[in-house]
């Protein structure tokens, strides 16, 4: 819960401070989750350091000075900051704060500031023709896709969609089908099961809810599809084409390597990862892979580090294109071996 003096601070940078000004009430909500506010006492020194871009810097209350490359800048009080705040140098560049009063300053990601204020204005834009679909679009605001896809892409991505309802009880999609569609969960839930190479019964593997996507597998490999998707409760579902999936969604996001390219990569510290099954890995995989067979990496994927880089691999392709279109979702910097370990010319380890 937030504290009443949060409120207070959130409500000062909604009615005074750019670009908060800017942003409606649903991505005010989201502020407090991309700033950090530091309560400083009068004399204290604090050390901040920038993000990958140019962050902003703002004064809530009281006075400081701030000391970047030796230069010193005087903040007399909030109104010097309202509406043209501190720009941080991007890291590794460090600066130094030091409070000349009681003060709260407001620490924000700039780049994440200017995606709350892009979508604001793709809602917007989409009200000024179809309400209803802004609306849908604001329910899964928080869709890992969307949250990758260009700015630009997410109105044509999301006005292509169309909408369905699925009951409670009922499959959205079927193991064994051919996949010919993508959904999101507009509203509801659902529970995915999958038969796999050594079950005789489906086996429950994940649980999906409002925002979440499924049956992007079977788009991407061109096989069938490899679980059944039984909905929870009565729900609605945004729907996308295959034609348009693969051209709004699959091409911005999948990247794909040569292995000349991604010999390279893991020469210089990226990190494989083999999709396959654990018989496939025995047999011959690149040395340092993490084997994360594809059907697990849904359950698995905070098992992976964000901060590194990592090249994904199976044997022809097709399931390493699948996980890289998920772990891109997740804010991951990977790329998928075109071709596969089928044509890798390069040494292999084997278990024996």
């Amino acid at each position: 819960m937030m504290s009443v003096k949060m409120e207070r601070v959130l409500d000062t940078l909604t009615n005074h401070y750019m670009p908060f000004t800017l942003l409606s009430k649903e991505r005010m909500s989201e502020v407090v989750n991309i700033v950090r506010f530091i309560e400083m006492r009068e004399g204290e020194i604090f050390q901040i350091t920038g993000g990958a871009g140019k962050d902003y810097l703002f004064v809530v209350e009281g006075s400081l000075n701030i000391i970047t490359d030796g230069e010193v800048r005087s903040i007399n009080g909030p109104e010097e900051t309202r509406k043209s705040p501190i720009v941080l140098s991007s890291s590794p560049a460090t600066s130094t704060v030091v409070a000349r009063s009681d003060c709260i300053i407001c620490h924000a990601d700039r780049d994440m500031l200017d995606e709350l204020i892009s979508w604001d204005e793709i809602v917007h834009l989409m009200e000024e023709t179809n309400e209803e679909l802004a609306d849908q679009l604001e329910k899964v605001r928080n869709s890992l896709v969307f949250r990758r896809l260009p700015s630009e892409m997410v109105e044509l991505a999301f006005s292509k969609m169309r909408t369905v309802k699925v009951a409670k009880g009922e499959a959205a999609i079927k193991q064994g089908e051919e996949g010919d569609s993508y959904y999101i969960i507009t509203e509801g839930s659902a529970e995915v099961y999958s038969i796999g190479l050594y079950d005789d019964e489906p086996q429950k593997i994940a649980e999906l809810t409002q925002g979440d996507a499924f049956g992007c597998e079977a788009l991407i490999s061109g096989s069938t599809r490899s679980e059944t998707v039984m909905m929870k409760e009565d729900s609605i579902l945004s729907v996308l084409d295959k034609t348009d999936f693969e051209e709004l969604i699959k091409t911005p996001l999948i990247k794909s390597v040569n292995q000349t390219i991604a010999k390279s990569m893991l020469d210089t510290g990226h990190i494989p990862i083999d999709v396959r099954y654990a018989e496939e890995y025995d047999e011959g995989h690149m040395e340092g892979a993490i084997l994360i067979p594809l059907f697990e990496l849904r359950n698995r994927i905070e098992e992976l580090d964000r901060s590194k880089s990592y090249v994904v691999y199976c044997h022809g392709g097709s399931r390493s294109a699948v996980a890289t279109l998920v772990l891109a979702q997740n804010e991951f910097d990977v790329v998928s071996l075109d071709g596969g370990i089928r044509d890798w010319e390069h040494e292999l380890l084997s278990v024996h």
